[in-house]
C-alpha cells in the first residue's frame, strides 16, 4: 500500500520490509529537514534579537519570562526532539511492520487521545497551583519565594503551549514514520513566524509599556505559536490517512492499551534522549536562583540559543531523519546495517559539528556582539553571552552524538542503559554547577562548562554498550582515524577564525556593520582553512561534497 494513500479496511498487511523501503532517499530527506531547520533557526535568531532589543540585557522581568518559558520549552525539547515522539515512532514502526498500516494508525490515534487528556489535566493543575500561590503567600502559610511572582504569573500564561507542542510533536513523529517530513519540519518555522509577529506588534503598539505588560503579551503570542505549529501539519495528516474517520472504524481496546504503553515508555526516553536538554534547563533555573546579578538567565539562554543553531541544523536534523530507519533495522535484527548506518551518520555529523564548535568558540564575542548588542542590550551583556557560548561550543559535538547513540539503544529496545547514564549526568551537572558558581566564582560560563563536561561524559559512557550490550558489530575500520583527521581539520579551522577575529578587533563597532564584517571575515577564514585541510587530509566527506558540487555544475 502506498504511504500517500488513505488506508482501507480491506487493505492487506504489508510485508515487514516496507517500513524500511519507505525511508529511502535519506540524503535528500536530511537536506530537506536541515534546510527547513535552517530557516527555523534563522527566524529564531530574529526573534531573540527582537527580544534583546526590547528587554535589554539586565531586565528582571525578561529573566522571569525566560525562567517561565523553560517549563513548557523543556516539554517541547523532550517531545519534539526525543521522548514521546521517539517512543511513538518505535511502537508505530513495530505495529506497521507486524500488523499493517491500519494498526499503526490506530496506535497513533489512541496515543493522541490519551496524551491530550493527560496533558490538559497537567496543564490545568499547574495553572491552578500558579493562580493560588500568591494567596497562599499572603496567608502566611507557605508560598513562592520573594521576587518570584512574575515567574509564577508568566508560567501560568505560557503553560497551554505545553499541550499544543506535545500534540504537535506526536503528529510529527507519526508523519515521519510514514515517510512524510515536510509538515513536521515546517512546524517550528510557523511557530517562529507567529512569535516574531507578536514581538513586532508589541514594539509597534506597546513600546512605551512596562516590561511586565510586554511579557504578558508575549506569553499570549507563545500560545498562538503553538496553535500554528499544530495547524500546519493537518494537511499532511489528512493526506497520510492519520486523521479523519474510516467507514466502520472503531478504536480497538488493544490500540488504547498500546497508546498508554507509549506514554509509559516515554518516561525513560525523556531522560535518555533528552539528558542534554534537562541539563540546560537545570542550568537556567540555577542561573535564576544562584546568580545575584540581573541578566544571568538571559545571558545563559541567549548563549544556548546560539549554540542550538548548529546543533539543531546538523545533529538533531540528522537524528530525526535517520531514527525511523534505525528503528526499522533494529526491529528486523539487521545489526550490521544498523551499525553501519550509525557510524556513517556519526561521521557525517562530526564532519560538520566539530568545525562549527571550533568556530563558535573562536568567534564567540563577535557573534554575540553582532547579534545582540543593540537597543537596550549593551556591550557587557554581549560579553557575558560570549563567555558562556565559548564553553557551550565544546558541548556541541558530544550533545549531537549522544542523541544519535541513544536512539541506537532505543532501536534495539534497550531503554535502561541511556536512563542510568543520563541520571548520573544530571547529578554530575548539578554538582558541578554548585562548584563552579559557589566555589570557583564563575558566572554563567560556569554553568556552560558544567554542561560541556557532562555532555562528553554521557557520550563516553554510552559507547561501550553498543557492542557489549546491544550485540552490534565493532565499529567500521578506520573510524577513529577519520575522527582524528576531522578533529585536526576543525582545530586548524578554529585557529584561523580566532586569528582573523584577533586581527580585525579594531573593527568592532558594537553590533554595527563593522562588527558584522569582522564576523564575516572570521567565518570565511575558518571555512577556507577547513576546506583546505579536509582536502589535504583526504576526508571522504569532503570528497563526497566536492563530487556532488562538480556533478551539479
Amino acid at each position: 500500500m502506498s504511504t500517500n494513500q488513505t488506508p482501507r479496511d480491506d487493505a492487506p498487511v504489508e510485508g515487514s520490509a516496507h517500513v524500511v523501503d519507505r525511508h529511502k532517499g535519506l540524503v535528500r530527506r536530511t537536506f530537506l529537514v536541515s534546510g527547513l531547520t535552517l530557516a527555523s533557526r534563522l527566524l529564531g535568531f530574529v526573534r531573540e534579537v527582537q527580544s534583546a532589543i526590547l528587554f535589554g540585557a539586565t531586565s528582571p522581568i525578561y529573566d522571569a519570562f525566560l525562567t517561565a518559558w523553560r517549563v513548557p520549552n523543556l516539554f517541547r525539547r523532550f517531545f519534539g526532539e526525543g521522548a514521546l515522539s521517539t517512543s511513538l515512532q518505535a511502537a508505530m514502526t513495530e505495529a506497521d511492520a507486524e500488523h499493517g498500516d491500519l494498526a499503526g494508525r490506530a496506535l497513533f490515534r489512541a496515543t493522541l487521545r490519551v496524551t491530550t487528556l493527560i496533558l490538559v489535566g497537567l496543564c490545568a493543575v499547574g495553572m491552578a497551583i500558579g493562580l493560588f500561590a500568591p494567596g497562599l503567600a499572603e496567608s502566611g502559610l507557605f508560598g513562592p519565594p520573594p521576587g518570584s511572582e512574575a515567574v509564577i504569573e508568566l508560567t501560568v500564561r505560557v503553560l497551554p503551549f505545553l499541550v499544543l507542542v506535545c500534540v504537535a510533536a506526536l503528529c510529527a513523529g507519526a508523519l515521519q514514520v510514514r515517510g512524510e517530513f515536510l509538515g513536521p519540519a515546517l512546524a517550528p518555522v510557523a511557530m517562529n513566524v507567529v512569535w516574531i509577529a507578536t514581538l513586532a506588534w508589541i514594539d509597534w503598539q506597546h513600546a512605551g509599556d512596562d516590561h511586565l505588560t510586554q511579557a504578558r503579551l508575549l506569553a499570549g503570542g507563545v500560545v498562538l505559536s503553538g496553535l500554528a505549529q499544530l495547524a500546519i501539519q493537518l494537511p499532511a495528516l489528512r493526506r497520510m490517512g492519520l486523521v479523519g474517520s474510516l467507514p466502520g472504524e472503531r478504536p480497538p481496546v488493544a490500540a488504547a492499551r498500546a497508546g498508554i504503553a507509549v506514554l509509559s515508555a516515554s518516561a525513560p526516553f525523556a531522560l535518555g534522549a533528552a539528558a542534554y536538554q534537562i541539563n540546560v534547563m537545570i542550568d537556567g533555573l540555577m542561573a535564576e536562583a544562584l546568580i545575584a546579578a540581573d541578566g544571568g538567565p538571559t545571558a545563559h539562554y541567549l548563549a544556548n540559543r546560539v549554540q542550538q543553531f548548529p546543533l539543531a541544523l546538523i545533529a538533531i536534523a540528522a537524528t530525526s531523519s535517520v531514527f525511523p530507519s534505525l528503528k526499522a533495522l533494529g526491529h528486523l535484527n539487521r545489526l550490521g546495517e544498523l551499525r553501519s548506518l550509525h557510524d556513517r551518520t556519526q561521521l557525517a555529523v562530526a564532519f560538520l559539528a566539530l568545525p562549527a564548535a571550533a568556530g563558535l568558540a573562536a568567534l564567540a564575542l563577535p557573534i554575540s556582539s553582532a547579534l545582540f548588542e543593540h537597543g537596550q542590550f549593551d556591550a557587557n551583556g554581549a560579553a557575558r553571552v560570549a563567555h558562556a557560548l565559548a564553553y557551550l561550543a565544546a558541548a556541541l559535538p558530544a550533545a549531537g552524538a549522544v542523541g544519535l547513540t541513544s536512539r541506537v539503544y532505543y532501536a534495539r529496545g534497550d531503554l535502561r542503559t541511556p536512563v542510568r547514564i543520563s541520571i548520573a549526568a544530571l547529578v554530575a551537572n548539578t554538582v558541578l554547577n554548585f562548584v563552579f558558581l559557589r566555589f570557583a566564582g564563575m558566572d554563567v560560563d560556569g554553568l556552560a562548562l558544567a554542561t560541556a563536561i557532562t555532555a562528553w561524559g554521557n557520550l563516553l559512557a554510552l559507547q561501550p554498550g553498543l557492542t557489549r550490550g546491544l550485540g552490534l558489530p565493532a565499529a567500521q575500520a578506520g573510524l577513529t582515524r577519520r575522527l582524528v583527521r576531522i578533529t585536526l581539520a576543525a582545530a586548524l579551522s578554529g585557529s584561523a577564525a580566532w586569528a582573523a577575529a584577533l586581527a580585525t578587533a579594531p573593527l568592532n563597532d558594537g553590533g554595527g556593520p563593522l562588527t558584522w564584517l569582522r564576523l564575516g571575515l572570521g567565518v570565511a577564514a575558518g571555512a577556507l582553512v577547513f576546506a583546505a585541510a579536509a582536502r589535504a587530509l583526504a576526508l571522504p566527506e569532503w570528497g563526497l561534497i566536492a563530487s556532488r558540487l562538480h556533478s551539479r555544475r
